[in-house]
């Protein structure tokens, strides 16, 4: 078992992630930044795994660790292995995972007492629906508040009081609000919150990037969905592969420098293969719109957004391929590209809200670090990191082909930046 929809963490979750929001925010700790590793297919390298992350985090001499997974069964083996290679070195720790009455662990450890179950439904079980079961604010402030006082039942003597600040890095991201969206004729352009999106010039985009993966895709059509109309939650859609933002780098690498995004739109990818499969892991998501998704989590829109919905047509087998799934993503990127050449251009002026990030450095307060098991499988199992536009797929890489899922460092600006595409 991996990933089901309710479970996935979508790019645009990565992009909002609020267990990176909350440990940015407390002004008593000290947020060392993030270690990604992806989940792997045997034990051996799964046991790997678990003691590089060990062995960086003591070395790291952390006062604390939160861990979070966003899939179950088989994957909970990472899980548990990571936590007790954490928790053997002495660091108290705290995880977050799906549980509910379906997804048990299958082993478990004594370090393994300090669950933040992300269950929403009251079954308990994976609901097919994106976003249900996937993590809120309340669940990474909860998950912090344990932490922090099993760091104290610790380290009962000892006196954490913020006593100076560094700053490191700077990221500022411009926000530009979007009131509403317009798909007529002219250029892709943005005025007074008004976004014009030519679907026209977007589908030969996407045409242009077809013709290298005509291998694996056959065809695919755009929609604009406007969720403040009512009928248009009625829209059946195919599987949801992904929720993403639509943003952009104007200068400085991910994690540095400027970017910008827009609010009130996002992206949402969905594909089928010719012949009708749906592609999926634990269940598929396709259905009608408005009851497949759990509208305003971090990983997905708002009730109010507009989508851009580009669906891809997978040649037949390829829904069940890594390259497949791969190609719809990469398909995706080039039909968003002209978007996302129109934003990064876009005068500061025209922003409602500009906001200046820094990785920081909080001396003599709590020295945190959050882990993440991401998925490192392979088809609909996959993570891609790095890419050169935020949250964007073109020069990624996976994180099974960058580093064959050993854990990879990431600082919590790069991360807020979209340094981490979803592939699940």
């Amino acid at each position: 078992m991996g990933t089901g929809p309710s479970t996935k963490e979508t790019t645009l979750h990565h992009y909002r992630d609020p267990l990176c929001k909350v440990l940015s925010a407390d002004n008593e700790v000290d947020f060392l930044g993030l270690v990604l590793a992806g989940t792997s297919d045997d034990n051996e390298h799964k046991a790997f795994v678990a003691r590089r992350i060990g062995v960086q985090l003591e070395a790291m001499r952390l006062d604390g660790v939160l861990i979070s997974i966003d899939s179950w069964g088989n994957c909970h083996i990472d899980f548990a292995s990571v936590i007790e290679a954490i928790g053997e070195r002495g660091i108290p720790l705290v995880g977050l995972s799906f549980v509910g009455t379906q997804a048990a662990f299958v082993v478990v450890n004594s370090y393994m007492n300090s669950i933040i179950d992300l269950n929403k439904t009251s079954e308990g079980v994976e609901s097919l629906i994106v976003g249900e079961n996937t993590a809120v604010d309340l669940d990474a402030v909860k998950a912090l508040a344990i932490l922090k006082n099993k760091i104290r039942n610790k380290e009962s003597e000892k006196s954490w009081r913020v006593s100076e600040i560094k700053k490191l890095r700077r990221l500022i991201v411009r926000t530009f609000a979007v009131t509403g969206v317009d798909s007529g004729a002219g250029n892709i352009s943005f005025s007074k919150g008004r976004l014009l999106l030519n679907l026209e010039e977007l589908q030969k985009a996407g045409c242009t990037a077809c013709e290298g993966l005509g291998s694996f895709v056959k065809n695919f059509s755009l929609r604009l969905i406007n969720l403040n109309e009512r009928s248009q939650l009625d829209v059946p859609v195919n599987s949801i592969l992904d929720f993403s933002p639509l943003a952009a780098k104007v200068n400085g690498r991910i994690g540095e420098g400027i970017s910008h995004d827009f609010s009130g739109v996002c992206v949402m990818l969905t594909a089928v293969e010719e012949k009708g499969f749906q592609p999926a892991n634990i269940g598929a998501s396709d259905g009608i719109l408005g009851k497949k998704i759990s509208f305003g989590r971090p990983g997905t829109p708002a009730s109010g957004d507009y989508i851009l919905n580009v669906d891809v047509i997978l040649k037949e087998g390829h829904a069940r391929t890594r390259e497949g799934i791969m190609a719809a993503h990469e398909l995706c990127d080039a039909v968003i590209r002209p978007v996302r050449d129109m934003l990064r251009a876009l005068p500061s002026s025209d922003a409602a809200n500009k906001t200046e990030h820094w990785d920081i450095v909080r001396c003599g307060g709590y020295k945190i670090a959050l882990v993440k098991l991401v998925p490192g499988l392979g088809c609909l199992y996959d993570t891609l990191l790095f890419p050169e536009d935020p949250a964007g797929y073109a020069a990624g890489k996976s994180i099974m082909d960058r580093s064959h899922n050993v854990q990879i460092p990431i600082t919590p600006n790069e991360y807020r930046d979209g340094a981490v595409h979803s592939l699940t």
